[in-house]
């Protein structure tokens, strides 16, 4: 192997080049956009961000239509998000519990990240349910915040391209610094922070009424018919090797001989199977072994319908469990009768050598009619003799399920839509339900770390009593003289130092009182905002650094509130990637890119 091909499998990933015309694509945009800077924020090659203020406008009346209603609304939104933050960490915790004890793949929890864990078919089908899910949900919040009087200051898209990654999101930017002052009561930022989460849960609720639903509409133009993913060879156990092929769609079936109107045509959606015709469970036809039947097919990638002759096999009733060990032997497991655990090596069957490699095989016998008995011989010359019975028809096929049309709409379509239909849905419930989940949990950055520390500040409560110190830094800006303090309750501006640090030398200005007010911006009754009165001709140079020195009135109860919210996201935090690591050790990551 070249020392370059594992940088040209890198660069020639399906995968890179996506990411690489993602960032060609955002290249060509900030171009378009070079004279308005403050519509976009790159961080090349991890993100990026175009904000715009035209839904504004639209946020914002949908909100304020019935704003009661919506208040009511975001309400409930409250407690059924919560209920979800409870939900999510009962599931997370269970689930440790069974990886430890009882571990099973159903029990896995895995990352859906695309470019990661999910290749691009199965990406293809996240795109729309995600772009849907991420932008209703960023909605939401606006259309709440809005309706409580809450200013929608901008909205956008983000990206994200790097390397193999490659991820879509949307955003929806309101002054976080007046929501957590007292101009507005705690319902309200409860009502923002739950309603992403709330419309991510209604969402989940609706896809699966679809899912439930669907097939109803699907089966109006389509009818759910087996299709052919491989035929068995002899020494496979098949008996029609040769006589169907791949990718053949199985839609009617009759005996040989018979007119055409004897033809049943097959639909899973009213129950009409191939299995159980072959079994003989239905009103119409008997089959019985050695029989030539029927078959009507349509072939998608050849685009072609004809008829195919096929024998009829028995399918015996071993009931033993076995596997192959070698190319010459198998080993009995266990005993379906008894229920008793095996561990015997078969050498011959029927006096013949087991050899795969010449097509002696198990299968192969069993491919025989009018089998009674099986005589098999141990590794150590032991006789064993199987009584069998024929418990089922067998035609040696493996099979998946094939969306067939039934008019002109569905053929219009193609067979093709039905899955899509179904992969949208499955994966605009999977995404929706896994977002409420661990959006709901209490970590930073999350909905339900607000949630909670809101409920936190209502349980223990608030004690502004205590008269601290605190410094704030700013850059000087010509454009904006105001500088939003950290803190909300001050009593005294100490001091303003503007610091003018160049090559030769390093000074500071004190500002004294007249060059600056102390101002309430936000209309809480608390000046929290000082502006800068700097003469137009100032020398400050562009982002000097301004430090405010100020008191301020703190929250006695703040440290106890602060370590409670803490230890409950450190829990959380613990629990949920022991979730991630043990589903990783024991079963492992889809890693597609790794080889």
């Amino acid at each position: 192997m070249s020392l370059l091909d594992p940088f040209l499998n890198f660069i020639f990933n399906p995968w890179f080049i996506v990411s690489l015309i993602f960032w060609i694509i955002v290249g060509i945009l900030i171009f378009l956009l070079r004279n308005k800077k403050e519509a976009y924020y790159v961080l090349f090659p991890l993100l990026i961000m175009f904000k715009t203020k035209r839904l504004n406008n639209f946020i914002t009346n949908v909100g304020q239509k019935c704003p009661k209603f919506w208040r009511v609304f975001w309400t409930i939104g409250i407690f059924v998000s919560f209920g979800f933050t409870i939900f999510a960490l009962w599931f997370f915790f269970t689930n440790i519990i069974n990886l430890l004890f009882s571990p099973s793949i159903e029990y896995a929890v895995t990352p859906l990240i695309p470019g990661v864990t999910i290749d691009l078919p199965i990406f293809a089908f996240l795109l729309l349910p995600l772009l849907f899910i991420v932008t209703t949900h960023e909605f939401a919040h606006g259309i709440s915040a809005t309706a409580d009087g809450v200013e929608v200051e901008s909205t956008g898209v983000l990206g994200a391209g790097i390397f193999y990654l490659i991820g879509f999101g949307a955003f929806v930017e309101v002054n976080e610094r007046k929501l957590r002052s007292n101009k507005f009561s705690r319902m309200t930022r409860l009502r923002i922070s739950a309603a992403g989460t709330y419309i991510n849960a209604i969402t989940a609720g609706i896809a699966i009424l679809l899912i439930l639903i669907t097939p109803f509409f699907i089966s109006l133009s389509y009818a759910n018919v087996p299709q052919v993913v491989d035929v068995l060879k002899t020494e496979e156990g098949g008996f029609n090797y040769g006589n169907i092929t791949i990718n053949d769609a199985i839609y009617a079936i009759k005996k040989q001989g018979q007119p055409d109107q004897k033809y049943i045509y097959l639909d899973n959606y009213n129950d009409i199977t191939l299995d159980l015709i072959l079994s003989n469970q239905t009103s119409q036809n008997n089959y019985s072994v050695g029989e030539i039947i029927t078959l009507k097919v349509y072939n998608s990638d050849l685009n072609i319908e004809t008829e195919r002759e096929i024998l009829l096999g028995p399918k015996y009733n071993l009931g033993i469990e076995y596997n192959y060990i070698n190319n010459t032997a198998l080993k009995l497991n266990y005993n379906k009768t008894s229920e008793e655990s095996l561990n015997i090596i078969i050498t011959e069957i029927d006096g013949t050598s087991i050899n795969r490699t010449n097509g002696d095989t198990l299968e192969k016998t069993l491919t025989q009619f009018g089998l009674k008995t099986l005589n098999l011989t141990s590794n150590k010359g032991t006789e064993y003799v199987l009584e069998l019975q024929v418990e089922d028809l067998f035609i040696g096929i493996l099979q998946t399920s094939f969306y067939m049309y039934k008019n002109d709409l569905g053929k219009i379509l193609t067979p093709l839509f039905p899955l899509f239909v179904m992969q949208e849905l499955f994966w605009l419930f999977v995404i929706s339900f896994s977002i409420t989940l661990f959006n709901m949990l209490p970590l930073p950055i999350f909905d339900g770390d607000r949630i909670v520390k809101e409920l936190i500040n209502w349980g223990i409560g608030e004690d502004f009593s205590i008269k601290q110190s605190r410094t704030d830094k700013f850059r000087y800006k010509r454009v904006d003289n105001e500088c939003e303090l950290s803190e909300y309750r001050v009593e005294e501006i100490k001091s303003i130092k503007i610091i003018l640090d160049s090559s030769e030398d390093r000074s500071e200005i004190l500002l004294s009182s007249e060059k600056y007010n102390l101002i309430d911006k936000i209309g809480d009754e608390n000046d929290a905002t000082v502006v800068l009165d700097l003469p137009e001709d100032t020398t400050i140079k562009e982002d000097s650094l301004i430090e405010i020195d100020y008191e301020y009135i703190g929250d006695r109860k703040k440290k106890i509130k602060s370590i409670l919210l803490n230890t409950i996201r450190i829990i959380t935090l613990l629990i949920v990637v022991a979730n991630f690591a043990l589903s990783f050790l024991l079963f492992g990551f889809n890693l597609f890119w790794v080889p």
